[in-house]
């Protein structure tokens, strides 16, 4: 074989910082635009007002890249029998067509699991609100469940 057959690529992991007040002049502009396309009942001050009362919240995991930015949430289960269950609130990265930014921000799924295994969690639902293609997500976490959920509207 030669030696351009054999050369593998190796990526740096991405920088991941976790989120604090100062990252919102940084990605408050794209990552507001974002949630009011979700929610344009919901204006910008009360966005950005949520996103503050998460930053430094324990049950929250906010990080962020260049371009991409993720939130977590520690939930517990109801029940005789508590569960710790982490869940990805958000994955999102600035431009979803750049492979590169995907590619990182898949590195986020690393950190929800070191801080899934340090908050005793269970499991980590994923795949519910990410740009990041389940392949990559299932490269950093292993095999991938799919559940059902079934409900009613009230």
């Amino acid at each position: 074989m030669s030696e351009a057959a054999l050369k593998i690529e190796i990526r740096e992991p991405a920088a991941v910082r976790r989120f604090e007040l100062a990252d919102l002049s940084q990605h408050g502009p794209w990552l507001l635009k974002r949630f009011a396309s979700m929610f344009p009942e919901i204006n910008e001050q009360r966005i950005a007002g949520y996103l503050r009362g998460l930053i430094y919240d324990n049950e929250h995991m906010f990080l962020y890249q260049d371009h991409a930015v993720a939130l977590a949430q520690l939930v517990h289960s109801p029940g005789i029998k508590m569960v710790k269950i982490v869940q990805e609130r958000f994955v999102w990265v600035e431009d979803r067509e750049d492979k590169e930014q995907l590619e990182m921000a898949a590195d986020f799924y690393n950190h929800m699991k070191v801080w899934a295994k340090r908050q005793d969690a269970e499991r980590i639902i994923v795949c519910e609100n990410t740009d990041v293609p389940k392949s990559l997500i299932e490269a950093r976490l292993g095999r991938l469940f799919d559940t059902k959920v079934s409900h009613a509207r009230v």
